[in-house]
């Protein structure tokens, strides 16, 4: 609270705010002011010309004869500053602090952007096809380990990549006692208009049920087991060299009863939330 001393009156002033959310003004004046006495806010922008906004008295206080005054603050623009400080006319004088003792208001705050939600670009439908004779490890201190070794016939499809995918590399899978499996796959593609071929990595779980554990370890497989991929892309193919800056987002399945990992693969555009 700031105070201001004249001819024997004080001025205490701060500013509030009111349970409908606007800013208020509060001032004390005393000990000789009464209520038929006035206030008026000087109040401008930075920048911008003085206003005179009209206070109304509220009660006096019985223990120090302070006189209570308040004003509702007018609202500024965003990024603007508001000046202000009361003027008390009593008994035909006015007692006027000055200029240099007027609070700045806090500046309106710019509102922040909202967030945005990350665009999803579709690249293109992986089909993976595996040999039917995957290797299972059995038990170990990591879980159990399958490996399936990729066969001739898969292919990729979209708007921005298309081709076939090489018979060579294969997934490497640990299934925890929890019936996750945890993939990594390499593989390569071949693109349809030719040139270096492009190398991927997948990393990502496989959703085998709290059972699936159990299951895999009597090689009892279940039909179908959603999967959600991270694939990585590396390529030296000058048409495709986009794709080593990709993250790319896998939403699929591993069909078991074909053995064929399908899988749609996204890269996501958006903003920070900062």
């Amino acid at each position: 609270m700031r105070e201001f001393t004249d001819r024997g009156v004080t001025l205490r002033w701060s500013e509030t705010i009111s349970a409908a959310g606007d800013k208020r003004a509060l001032i004390e004046a005393g000990p000789s002011v009464s209520p038929h006495d006035t206030v008026r806010l000087i109040c401008s922008q930075v920048g911008g010309p003085e206003r005179a906004i009209r206070g109304w008295p509220l009660h006096r206080d019985p223990k120090t004869g302070l006189q209570h005054f308040a004003a509702t603050l007018p609202s500024v623009m965003q990024g603007k500053s508001l000046n202000w400080r009361p003027v008390l006319t009593s008994g035909g004088r006015e007692y006027d602090p000055g200029p240099d003792t007027a609070p700045s208001a806090a500046p309106a705050q710019q509102p922040k952007p909202a967030q945005q939600s990350p665009v999803l670009e579709h690249i293109a439908k992986f089909t993976v096809p595996f040999t039917g004779d995957f290797h299972i490890s059995g038990e170990t201190p990591d879980g159990i380990w399958l490996h399936f070794a990729i066969k001739e016939g898969g292919t990729v499809e979209g708007p921005h990549l298309k081709g076939v995918i090489e018979p060579v590399g294969g997934d490497w899978m640990r299934v925890r006692p929890d019936g996750v499996g945890l993939l990594h796959a390499r593989a390569l593609i071949k693109p349809t208009e030719g040139g270096a071929p492009i190398l991927f990595e997948d990393t990502g779980v496989c959703e085998f049920g709290p059972d699936g554990y159990a299951a895999v370890l009597k090689s009892n497989l279940p039909a179908t087991a959603p999967v959600r991929l991270a694939p990585r892309y590396l390529t030296s193919n000058p048409n495709y060299s986009w794709m080593n800056r990709v993250q790319g987002f896998g939403i699929g399945e591993a069909s078991l009863s074909d053995i064929t990992l399908r899988f749609d693969v996204y890269s996501a555009k958006g903003t920070s939330d900062g």
